[in-house]
């Protein structure tokens, strides 16, 4: 059976009502046009229940992969892509993470800023002993299923991008297969969109983003950096 990450994935846009309460009274306050930095990060990955019975003698561990996806609609390739395992995850543990997952930093003072940001998040549990990453991500970079299915996220983002979660969940399953070893069904899988349109980067500073479900509890950190709109230090 293929891995199946479209059963039961999180896919969300996220609403930070903040910047809307905020532009509703002071329609003077610049937008997300000036935004000079932006970052997501990977603060935390909770496995709640790794979904291995802990069986005397046995102590219930569980190996997993995370695969981590993200685009942009500056770049015609993914800014990340990361494949990481993790060995002997008992239940209630956090993965060894925080980390940046997306970095962006204006260079010049007519550098567009990104007004996308779409990330797939995926924790996969492993049937069998972990297998080289590095192996797997080229393995499915060769392909031709991974190159089509990037440029489709391409042009999506460019013309359609409310249909991106649909592609990168095609696009995850894609490396995903190559990892063979995994059960079907992830213990979590998260499709997330930061856009300007929906006013997510009119936000300053950082915003915790916590999305989970029975299995795994995860936290992306959105950061925004403006000095237009930062208060006088």
């Amino acid at each position: 059976m293929a891995l199946d990450l479209q059963t039961n994935a999180v896919i969300d846009t996220v609403s930070l009502p903040a910047a809307t309460v905020r532009r509703a009274f002071d329609q003077t306050i610049p937008d997300s046009k000036t935004v000079t930095g932006l970052e997501v990060r990977l603060s935390r990955v909770l496995v709640k229940d790794n979904r291995t019975p802990k069986v005397w003698p046995f102590p219930g561990y569980a190996d997993v992969y995370l695969l981590l996806i993200v685009f942009d609609n500056l770049n015609p390739e993914p800014q990340t892509i990361n494949l990481s395992g993790f060995a002997r995850i008992d239940d209630n543990e956090d993965l060894p993470v925080d980390k940046t997952a997306y970095y962006w930093k204006q260079t010049t003072p007519d550098a567009p800023a990104p007004s996308q940001i779409h990330l797939l998040l995926s924790v996969m549990k492993s049937k069998e002993r972990l297998r080289d990453t590095g192996t797997i991500l080229t393995q499915a970079k060769d392909s031709a299923d991974y190159q089509s299915l990037v440029n489709a996220v391409v042009a999506t983002i460019a013309n359609a991008p409310a249909q991106i979660a649909s592609l990168l969940l095609q696009l995850g399953g894609v490396v995903g297969e190559q990892l063979q070893g995994v059960e079907d069904k992830p213990l979590f899988t998260q499709v997330i969109s930061f856009t300007d349109i929906n006013g997510d980067f009119d936000t300053l500073g950082k915003t915790p983003i916590v999305k989970m479900n029975q299995y795994v509890q995860t936290t992306l950190t959105l950061v925004v950096r403006d000095p237009q709109r930062e208060p006088n230090t």
